[in-house]
C-alpha cells in the first residue's frame, strides 16, 4: 500500500513539473494584432540642420554690459528696500508716538 502512494505522489510531482516547464517554455501570445498603412504624397523632405550659434564678435562686451546692468538693478533694488524700511519706521514712530505701548496714540 505504501509503494502505491509513493508512486502516485511521484507521478503527480512529475506531471506538475512537466506542466510548469511547458507553461514557462511556451511562447508568449500576441496581445493585439497591429496593422498599418503608410501613405506618402510627393517626395521626402530633407529638413536643413539647425543653425549653429556662436558667441559673435562682441560677446564679452555684451557679457560685461549685462553684468553691469544686473549690478545696477540690484543696487537700485537695495536702495528702494532701504527707503521703504525708513518709511515704515517713520510710520510706526508717528502712529504709536513715543510710548510704544500706547496703541491708540494719534488716531
Amino acid at each position: 500500500m505504501w509503494a502505491t502512494w509513493k508512486s502516485i505522489v511521484a507521478k503527480g510531482m512529475t506531471a506538475g513539473l512537466l506542466g510548469g516547464a511547458l507553461l514557462l517554455g511556451a511562447p508568449k501570445k500576441a496581445e493585439a494584432q497591429q496593422f498599418s498603412i503608410g501613405v506618402q504624397i510627393g517626395h521626402p523632405i530633407a529638413y536643413p540642420a539647425p543653425p549653429v550659434y556662436y558667441a559673435g564678435p562682441r560677446y564679452y562686451d555684451r557679457m560685461r554690459w549685462e553684468q553691469a546692468r544686473r549690478a545696477e538693478f540690484a543696487r537700485q533694488e537695495w536702495l528702494r528696500r532701504q527707503a521703504w524700511l525708513r518709511h515704515e519706521q517713520w510710520v510706526r514712530a508717528h502712529r504709536y508716538g513715543p510710548d510704544p505701548y500706547a496703541y491708540y496714540y494719534g488716531r
